[in-house]
């Protein structure tokens, strides 16, 4: 379809949609913070102050697969996640103007 074939609202979700899967890392999943005791006899996780971790889950071929992230990657996959959020968002919205135009038989 030509740019000139659609409509404003395409147009700029389109537009809003490239740089994203153009030059932008994105990242299907669920961050998860967990908190839990790590085994060791005089740890304080033992008293009360668990350890916390971040994990990255998806489900994948009926099976969900978990990864643990570590502090120094925790703001990248926070990133990495919303950006495939928006990637979402975006599609979402050109999908929906297609599913208008079949229901009003363009």
């Amino acid at each position: 379809m030509y740019r000139s074939q659609m409509t404003k609202k395409e147009r700029e979700s389109r537009s809003r949609l490239k740089p994203y899967i153009s030059y932008t890392e994105f990242l299907r999943g669920t961050l998860s913070v967990r908190e839990r005791v790590c085994g060791k006899p005089n740890c304080k996780c033992r008293r009360g102050s668990k350890h916390v971790s971040l994990f990255l889950t998806r489900g994948k071929c009926g099976k969900i697969e978990q990864l643990y992230i570590p502090k120094d990657k925790e703001e990248l996959v926070r990133r990495w996640a919303k950006n495939y959020r928006d990637v979402q968002e975006l599609l979402e919205k050109i999908s929906s103007i297609y599913w208008d135009k079949l229901k009003r038989k363009d």
